[in-house]
């Protein structure tokens, strides 16, 4: 029940949070995540589910906080496999903005191997009006990795440089001539 009062109202400052309740398959060729459920987002923001583009819409211009989680899971037998997951700004590399796992195959013949790799990428972002992001995936060998269903997250929020009075109106707050 409280779940579902949360679920009805949405924060005052920009933000958007998606997560992945299936797999994806990422290869040598690398892939972008799409995310199939929209736990929450403000009108700032446009993403259809299932789409790889997050976009930022007017007037939300200003510093973003992106977060993105991932597991995944290795596909291939008997080898070690490296996934590099990077955000991509309006179809650009952004630069230092670049997280890697590896993982090896868990077998009943070999269980001290490695099934999992786990992937945390967190960056701030200046973004524009009508800008987008994206996360890709590749693996740096022959292998392919599944992510684990449930653990493709990504939340972005707009930062306040000036203060934020979280009202349902979202307005920006100046108290004594002090900026919060």
């Amino acid at each position: 029940m409280v779940h579902e009062i949360n679920k009805l109202s949405t924060p005052a400052i920009p933000s958007i949070q998606l997560y992945d309740s299936g797999a994806q398959n990422f290869t040598t060729a690398g892939e972008f995540h799409t995310w199939d459920t929209i736990a929450f987002k403000t009108t700032d923001f446009h993403y259809t589910a299932d789409d790889d583009r997050v976009i930022i819409q007017l007037p939300s211009t200003g510093y973003y906080e992106v977060i993105f989680e991932c597991s995944f899971k290795n596909t291939s037998m008997w080898q070690l496999v490296t996934s590099t997951s990077q955000l991509y700004l309006n179809g650009e590399v952004v630069s230092g903005a670049k997280a890697v796992g590896c993982s090896g195959l868990d077998t009943a013949e070999y269980p001290q191997l490695v099934s999992c790799a786990c992937i945390t990428l967190h960056f701030i972002l200046y973004l524009n009006a009508n800008d987008y992001i994206q996360i890709k995936t590749t693996t740096a060998t022959i292998g392919d990795m599944d992510s684990v269903a449930n653990t493709s997250r990504l939340i972005v929020k707009f930062i306040p440089t000036r203060g934020w009075n979280n009202s349902s109106g979202g307005n920006l707050n100046y108290k004594g001539e002090v900026m919060r």
